[in-house]
């Protein structure tokens, strides 16, 4: 028993540290990032729309979307052409795929009265992908249910180490944002440790693109698409621009969107974008996305035009 106590102290002490910090956490956690502060809005964002019950218009995608659409513009360049959007919202977390983007649509847009009209999708490589990354301390901290994991669990073969991950981002945020502590203390101790993370991730998703480019499925994105259509609404999919190397259209995606009467607007090697057009390998500057957002509604003009 002697022994025990100061083992119980011990264990009670470091409960006590982990509630705390635990707490502490969830209340300053929209202050890690840019990234987080947006993701912890998504739920404010997604009700805007049944504060109307005029159309709505969703961008749905990660940072591509997010440097790539101009929602103002499209806003004002819509107007112009006399169609009016009650909310244009843009969902858009970085480092995202079609299975974040999956069960945000179902937790927080299927369960809406007034669902956006047009869902546009926006990717690169194989982001739409069944084979993309999972990431399942991003889908188990920020966007999915315990719900979602056994439909995970069906769609994408998820290892029992994925699913003991997914549980324990659910339940604790000092394990869903250990990547992003760790990452801010290695900046301020390692130089450069931003710009040669980055070339490892890069060098990474081109190692698995290339894995990956001759057995890609798409039974994620054909249920979304189904889903979304059942209601009523249409999905737009766009393909944007890299810098560099440019990626190739898999012949199922294009199947898949003639199958199911979806717009996939090929943007790979839209005219007047240059290299001098990007911040990076794949984010389009300023100018870069007025001309895409333009060239976006040149077409989705046309799409509604057919439409109705």
């Amino acid at each position: 028993m002697k022994i025990l106590q100061p083992v119980t102290k011990v264990l009670l002490t470091l409960l006590i540290v982990l509630v705390v910090a635990e707490t502490l956490l969830r209340l300053v956690e929209s202050h890690l990032s840019g990234n987080v502060a947006h993701i912890q809005e998504i739920p404010e964002l997604s009700a805007q729309y049944d504060q109307y019950s005029e159309p709505g218009i969703l961008f749905l995608g990660n940072s591509l979307s997010n440097n790539a659409i101009d929602a103002p513009l499209f806003r004002s360049e819509m107007d112009e052409q006399g169609v009016v959007f009650s909310v244009i919202e843009k969902i858009v977390p970085d480092a995202t795929t079609i299975w974040s983007w999956s069960c945000i649509l179902r937790n927080r847009i299927f369960e809406l009265d007034n669902k956006p009209n047009t869902v546009f999708i926006g990717f690169a490589w194989n982001q739409l992908a069944d084979q993309s990354r999972l990431l399942p301390t991003r889908l188990g901290g920020f966007f999915c249910t315990n719900t979602d994991l056994m439909h995970l669990a069906r769609q994408a073969k998820v290892s029992s180490a994925e699913i003991g991950e997914f549980l324990t981002a659910s339940t604790f945020r000092m394990f869903t944002h250990r990547e992003i502590i760790r990452n801010k203390v290695l900046e301020l101790l390692i130089p450069h440790y931003v710009t040669a993370t980055q070339d490892i991730n890069r060098r990474q998703r081109n190692e698995t693109a290339q894995r990956n480019e001759h057995s890609m499925t798409y039974s994620e994105l054909e249920e979304i698409v189904s889903s979304i259509k059942s209601f009523d609404k249409d999905v737009v999919l766009l393909a944007f621009p890299i810098r560099d190397k440019s990626y190739e259209l898999d012949t199922d995606l294009v199947t898949l969107a003639k199958d199911h009467n979806v717009s996939l607007l090929d943007y790979r090697n839209l005219d007047g974008i240059t290299k001098e057009s990007f911040l990076d390998e794949m984010h389009l500057s300023e100018n870069g996305s007025a001309l895409l957002t333009r060239r976006l509604v040149e077409d989705f003009v046309k799409i509604r035009s057919t439409v109705q």
